[in-house]
């Protein structure tokens, strides 16, 4: 890694201060000075600015209450990322992309392994949505739902829907398929008006308002990687049955 961006990811400041500081000879590596903010940064380095050792910087987890009209990919139209004042922005991906219309959470992070982990169908997380539809469900929906469905030559994983109050589902999902709450929703004969996803199996909205994001605590971090190895786990043994 370069060493300004090093630093910069690192907390000690901008892209600009850390150069400035690199070039005013304020930063060290390994005890020896370095004025070039190009230089790479090798994992055993230690690097010192001002006569302070910067510890390397780590992964960062969001979680965003994404609103409508925003994408998830970096484009020049409207997209989540300009929700997110970071200076490793430029880093930030999405674990669980949700489409221009839909609203609610959002996992933003830098970390591609936890990211593979998140979305893998062999993890199984729970992804919870309330949905505001027209019509009403019955019995035979939630069965067909609760089954399995089965879509063309597509079926889903069995989820769980019920009804929260008149106009209202909640539907609970454990894979990331392409349009999955749209195709359930429309499949069973409702038709959707709005939709938020409101859980990704221990993360949760608590305390954010559209728009606004906080960072994942590391007990969060650390219990969805363990539901995630556990039904891995679980996953491989019955195939191997």
């Amino acid at each position: 890694m370069r060493l300004d961006r090093y630093l910069a990811n690192s907390g000690v400041g901008t892209r600009s201060q850390v150069k400035k500081l690199i070039r005013d000879g304020r930063v060290r590596v390994s005890g020896r000075i370095v004025t070039d903010p190009s230089f790479k940064v090798k994992e055993n380095d230690v690097v010192e600015c001002l006569n302070e050792r910067v510890e390397p910087p780590r992964h960062v987890y969001l979680v965003l209450f994404k609103p409508a009209g925003y994408v998830c990919d970096k484009v020049d139209d409207a997209n989540i990322f300009d929700l997110i004042d970071h200076p490793r922005s430029r880093e930030f991906h999405v674990a669980g992309r949700l489409d221009r219309d839909v609203e609610g959470l959002l996992i933003v992070t830098t970390d591609g392994w936890f990211t593979h982990l998140l979305i893998d169908p062999k993890s199984r997380l729970e992804r919870e949505y309330l949905v505001w539809v027209e019509g009403k469900i019955d019995d035979e929906m939630k069965r067909r739902v609760e089954v399995g469905l089965k879509l063309n030559q597509e079926r889903f994983a069995p989820a769980k829907i019920e009804e929260v109050e008149e106009g209202l589902v909640r539907l609970v999902l454990t894979e990331g398929k392409y349009h999955e709450v749209k195709r359930i929703i429309t499949a069973i004969g409702l038709r959707y008006k709005r939709i938020v996803r409101t859980r990704f199996e221990n993360i949760t909205l608590e305390n954010l308002v559209v728009g606004a994001y906080r960072y994942l605590s590391d007990e969060e971090v650390k219990t969805i990687v363990q539901i995630a190895t556990k039904n891995r786990l679980k996953s491989r043994q019955l195939k191997g049955l």
